[in-house]
């Protein structure tokens, strides 16, 4: 039904590698931390990484950008049997990646409109339980079930950041907050958004997952100074889906 493109583009491969070396939770980031971009592409020049090659690698979405990317997923594997989630919000987020590839890979339109319906289900749970993470390390009341999603971010994200809010003027906010109203009608009724879904109509929708929720789960991380798992970078940056000419 869907198929996914290989590589991304020059510029987002740039953006990918950069956004990487500053946020994500690697283990060079006491050599990296506070350098500029064009300082940035000196350090893998000296590692014997040529900046421009590292780019034209790195557009190739298999490709794992070296020294500054821990593909470790939210889960902790211990000796002998058993897995442990180290945070719930990591976990949603990473069912809520499973499930978009199910999307995306699934033959069955049925099991698509099933499996992006649970992926943005995943991921608007996986944004709430991170701000009640960060809520209970403020001490703030998250008991309040009636206090919705959009009022979390514009009144704890101030006190969690000591003044700064995140921007809601923008693109990202104008889809979050369409996304947020799917998810809401689809809890209500999963029938009511895919019905007569086209397979282009879903392949924008799991498109615009980049651009909506995930960015602005992307921009609190930022905001709260919070190191992000290359995860949640890489997913900013996924490649296009679309309709295959088999469909």
């Amino acid at each position: 039904m869907l198929k996914v493109r290989v590589n991304i583009a020059e510029k987002q491969a740039k953006k990918l590698i950069f956004d990487l070396v500053k946020y994500s939770d690697h283990s060079n980031r006491e050599l990296t931390d506070g350098l500029k971009n064009k300082i940035i592409e000196q350090w893998f020049e000296e590692n014997k990484y040529p900046f421009k090659r590292l780019v034209s690698d790195t557009r190739n979405w298999g490709y794992t950008v070296p020294f500054v990317e821990n593909t470790m997923d939210s889960k902790v594997y211990i000796s002998g049997e058993g897995i442990l989630n180290v945070n719930d919000y990591q976990g949603e987020f990473d069912s809520a990646l499973a499930y978009r590839d199910v999307t995306i890979n699934n033959a069955d339109i049925a099991a698509c409109y099933a499996a992006y319906y649970a992926c943005i289900t995943k991921l608007f749970d996986s944004l709430t339980s991170y701000l009640s993470v960060k809520a209970e390390s403020y001490d703030i009341d998250n008991a309040n079930k009636s206090v919705s999603l959009e009022d979390k971010i514009s009144q704890w994200v101030p006190i969690f950041t000591a003044g700064k809010a995140l921007d809601m003027n923008n693109k990202s906010w104008t889809l979050f907050t369409a996304q947020l109203a799917e998810c809401h009608a689809l809890v209500s009724n999963p029938a009511l958004v895919t019905d007569g879904l086209s397979a282009t109509q879903l392949a924008a929708k799991v498109n615009d997952l980049r651009g909506g929720i995930i960015s602005i789960m992307y921009e609190l991380h930022v905001l709260l100074n919070d190191e992000i798992k290359s995860q949640l970078i890489r997913a900013v940056y996924f490649p296009d889906a679309y309709v295959s000419a088999a469909a």
